[in-house]
Order: C-alpha cells, then structure tokens, then sequence
C-alpha cells in the first residue's frame, strides 16, 4: 500500500468508485442524500475546485495500482461566517476506504498523510465533519485526537425521520 497524491490521469475512475461508494454508505444513515452515482462525476469537478480555493489536496491509498481509499485536506479553510472572524483552519473534509479494505490501516495513513501535508503548510488546527450516524467515523477521528468543537442538532418538524 502507498499513499500519494491523487493524479487525475491515473486515478478519477478509482477516486470516483471510492465517492459513489460514501456516498452510497452516507445514504443508507440518511436518506435525504442523492446516491453515489448520481452525483460522482460533479462531485469530484466540485471537490477538485474547493482544493484550489483551500489550498487542499487529494491523497489516494494505492493497493497494488487500484485506488483503495483518498483523504482530501483544505489548508485554508475559513467558513465565511462573520461570528467567526477571520479564524482559518484546515479541514479534512473528506475520508473514504472501500469496505472490501477496511480495517487495514488505510484510514489511519490516509489521516496521517493529509495531516503531514497540513503541518507542512502550517495549519495550526485541523477540523473533520461526520454525520452523527456515522459512528464508524467518529470513532476513528477520534482515536486519531480530534475532539468535539462544534455540533450540529437537527429537529424534524413534519415528523418524519431522516
């Protein structure tokens, strides 16, 4: 296994299995999501655009020439919101391991590589996101020291569940 930067010309059709599968996994917690394949190819357009806007980067975890998993790392992220002044931190903002090579390590160096390049740029603090239901997440991000600093409550106003 290798971990390295994503390389468009070599590695779209792995990073993108790797997208419509979170996707799909982020689905099945909540519903209210578009499923993988119906939003992978503007996804990545998407997130490759963010990476030039933060200053991020996508590492990939090689598996004998197919892509396994990718980290994607925002040095320069700043919410835009004026109750936060002009606080910027990186933000690992995407985390992805196909099950078939789960439970391998791979998450724990893809966080690993996408922190290395953080501290590189020296980002001071590191933010990641994961829905609540995601518990498989936590507590990975949590064994790698990240602890809560913001959360987000959600009520259903018409009674139905997400």
């Amino acid at each position: 296994m290798t971990i390295r930067e994503y390389r468009a010309e070599t590695d779209f059709d792995g990073l993108r299995r790797c997208v419509v599968e979170l996707q799909d996994y982020e689905y099945r917690i909540d519903n209210r999501f578009p499923d993988g394949e119906s939003i992978a190819d503007e996804y990545i357009t998407d997130i490759l655009e963010r990476c030039r806007q933060y200053d991020g980067r996508i590492f990939v975890a090689d598996v004998d020439g197919c892509i396994a998993g990718y980290v994607m790392i925002w040095t320069k992220y700043s919410t835009g919101d004026i109750e936060d002044g002009d606080f910027v931190c990186g933000l690992l903002a995407d985390l992805s391991v196909l099950e078939t090579h789960r439970g391998q390590g791979l998450g724990k160096a893809l966080m690993a590589a996408g922190e290395a390049y953080a501290k590189d740029c020296g980002v001071r603090f590191l933010r990641v996101g994961a829905m609540a239901g995601n518990r498989l997440a936590r507590k990975l991000y949590e064994r790698q020291g990240f602890v809560e600093c913001h959360v987000e409550l959600e009520k259903a106003l018409d009674g139905c569940s997400g």
